[in-house]
């Protein structure tokens, strides 16, 4: 898997998400993601570090005001329903 492709199912799990996912849970939303289509897990460190590049790139934000010590991030812009 091509980091690209890492940040793409990313910015997949972060958009289907309720609200702001922590590290963890994103990475293991995208494992088991990977392991129905029978393809490797990933790492904490790949996925923060994919993380990282998508706050530079503007797609991600990391969110300071949630409880607990772990960081969490949400997409910067969010599709209202309904709309395209």
């Amino acid at each position: 898997m091509s980091a690209e492709q890492l940040r793409a199912e990313l910015a997949e799990v972060l958009a289907a998400a309720e609200g702001p996912t922590t590290t963890s849970a994103a990475r293991i939303a995208v494992t088991e993601r990977r392991r129905r289509c029978g393809r490797r897990a990933v790492v904490a460190e790949e996925v923060y570090r994919a993380l990282l590049t998508l706050q530079r790139r503007g797609v991600v934000r990391r969110v300071h005001d949630e409880p607990g010590r772990h960081a969490h991030w949400e997409l910067t812009h969010r599709r209202r329903p309904g709309r395209r």
